[in-house]
């Protein structure tokens, strides 16, 4: 499959389709103008550019008890756990990611708490430091961490102060370009000549339009590196954001994310209250009619290619009078999708079901919650958040991103005392990286799966004991979650990360008129700020061009 590009004036032609624009209803029925399929953040996102700022009517749709997707938080004997995402880029300080745009445009307020290091554990002794930001000689504070721990430090130093340089041009649609710019269709180019027209002619001069892969800036011919401590490293700090190393993560993902954390005054931030503050402050743009949980659907319904409403399982039919987002993984479209035989206008199904089964999934997670009593714990001389690699780095036959190396241990209690933890607890969390096979948690029995889930468990738990040595003493809640897990409770198929880069969906137009699609297997792929746009993007898409450009 030839993935279809956001800027396919540029690398595509643009395909027909009347799901590129959308005129206002003239209906005076109750419908809403748009029904929204899930209360992920890029849903969310959605709903409130379109309720906001379009001035649509909304429906979303989620079949989950909680909103947020993986991004929700749940309740477990007075502590609220965080199911996934701690941490965030571009939120508290320009320039601010689409995420935080939205916020702002549709005047939802969430408290940021910033802070601008976080720690490295490896095997055996190995423990320091990343201090983000730059010195007093405006060198990257990593320049030190390089000198410390490279063998060849001189070389590694001149190579990541070139792939900072090489890779800077990359960072034009982030910094340059709002994401109120941006819709699911090529008449994108609109947009952006008409307010962005220096930026779109940078971006005209990028490999891809900058939606390629990081390979030409780690392998070359655009730059190369090859110290093995600094490949190391930015392959871990890419697989936290994608489940994939360095050089197969989008670069405009990855050259924002290296420039955001090694600029002046660089931080990353945390939503004061936890993620849940965030949901909520997103459910809060909605009206109580306007988000419904509990409410599985079972359909899209298709009539003479177009997508009308929805049918739920319980049989419920909903109708819809411009279209259908659906912030559902990509695959689950494979159930979703089901025209009527008789009705022979749906081609445009066909086609998209082809287009999906060429989307490869990333592998799963690891999950382990737990809770613990703070008593005798100085949380000063801890870190909210460490990387920690059971395996090594570098130096030894494991690659950083093998199965069950590197390991995310999440302690937002050092800097957040509001969140919802008993007197006197602190909740932890440890999750392997999108390193998970699912293959290995399938037709086992319950008590074959719950012995897996203990022996898999072992080494996010000595993850932890790297940072509270008597943490297994000090637990009163522990809670371990498999690829069964994310499968079942974030509805995610095979427990799966997200989509590989390279079988992306480049925008969320499709052949079906009126369905567009958003969420973490859209360009430019996982995490909160890349689904955020994807949904900026589908909502943009029920407007014409004039009137997006009038609205921001």
């Amino acid at each position: 499959m030839k993935a279809r590009n956001s800027y396919s004036f540029i690398t595509t032609p643009a395909r027909s389709s009347s799901s590129s624009t959308f005129i206002a209803s003239t209906s005076t029925n109750k419908n809403p103008d748009v029904i929204v399929i899930g209360s992920g953040m890029g849903g969310l996102c959605a709903a409130n550019i379109l309720r906001h700022v379009h001035k649509k009517t909304v429906l979303v749709l989620e079949s989950h008890y909680l909103p947020g997707g993986c991004a929700h938080t749940f309740p477990i004997k007075g502590y609220e756990f965080e199911s996934g995402p701690t941490i965030l880029l571009g939120c508290s300080k320009p320039p601010l990611n689409p995420l935080r745009q939205v916020l702002d445009i549709c005047g939802l307020n969430v408290d940021w708490i910033s802070y601008s290091s976080w720690g490295v554990l490896g095997d055996g002794d190995e423990q320091w430091d990343l201090e983000l930001g730059r010195d007093a000689s405006n060198r990257p504070k990593f320049d030190s961490i390089i000198e410390e721990r490279s063998h060849s430090p001189s070389l590694a130093k001149t190579e990541f102060a070139q792939l900072l340089e090489k890779t800077l041009p990359l960072i034009v649609p982030a910094t340059e370009i709002p994401a109120m710019a941006l819709r699911a269709d090529s008449k994108v180019l609109f947009t952006l000549l008409a307010k962005h027209t220096k930026s779109l002619f940078k971006l005209l001069q990028l490999p891809d339009a900058g939606t390629g892969p990081f390979d030409p800036y780690m392998n070359g011919p655009i730059h190369t590196v090859t110290d093995p401590w600094l490949r190391s490293w930015l392959d871990g700090l890419a697989f936290s954001l994608s489940g994939l190393e360095a050089a197969r993560t989008p670069a405009s993902a990855m050259s924002y994310v290296l420039w955001d954390l090694h600029r002046d005054n660089g931080s990353l931030d945390y939503p004061k209250g936890g993620m849940k503050s965030l949901v909520n402050a997103l459910v809060s743009g909605l009206g109580d009619d306007e988000i419904r949980l509990k409410s599985t659907v079972a359909s899209i319904d298709i009539v003479g290619n177009r997508a009308c409403g929805v049918t739920l399982k319980n049989g419920e039919k909903l109708e819809s009078n411009e279209g259908v987002i659906c912030n559902a993984p990509l695959w689950c479209l494979r159930d979703l999708l089901k025209p009527a035989e008789s009705d022979s206008g749906n081609g445009g199904v066909k086609t998209l079901l082809d287009e999906i089964r060429s989307v490869n999934m990333t592998r799963s997670y690891l999950h382990l919650h737990v809770g613990l009593d703070a008593e005798g714990i100085d949380q000063s001389k801890l870190k909210p958040h460490y990387t920690v690699w059971e395996k090594g780095m570098v130096g030894d036959s494991e690659h950083v991103c093998s199965e069950l190396n590197m390991i995310a241990v999440s302690n937002v209690c050092n800097f957040d005392d509001s969140l919802g933890v008993p007197e006197g607890k602190i909740m932890m969390h440890a999750y392997a990286c999108g390193n998970e096979e699912y293959g290995i948690w399938e037709d086992l029995s319950k008590e074959e799966y719950e012995a897996l889930k203990k022996e898999r468990a072992e080494t996010l738990w000595s993850a932890i004991e790297k940072v509270v040595p008597d943490a297994r003493e000090r637990c009163e809640v522990e809670m371990i979650g498999s690829p069964l897990t994310h499968e079942r409770f974030l509805r995610r198929p095979r427990g799966t990360y997200g989509a590989e880069v390279e079988s992306l969906f480049q925008d969320g137009s499709t052949p079906i008129d009126g369905l567009v699609l958003c969420g973490d297997g859209i360009f430019p792929g996982i995490g909160l700020p890349s689904v955020a746009l994807s949904g900026v993007s589908a909502a943009n898409s029920f407007v014409g061009v004039w009137k997006q450009l009038q609205n921001y």
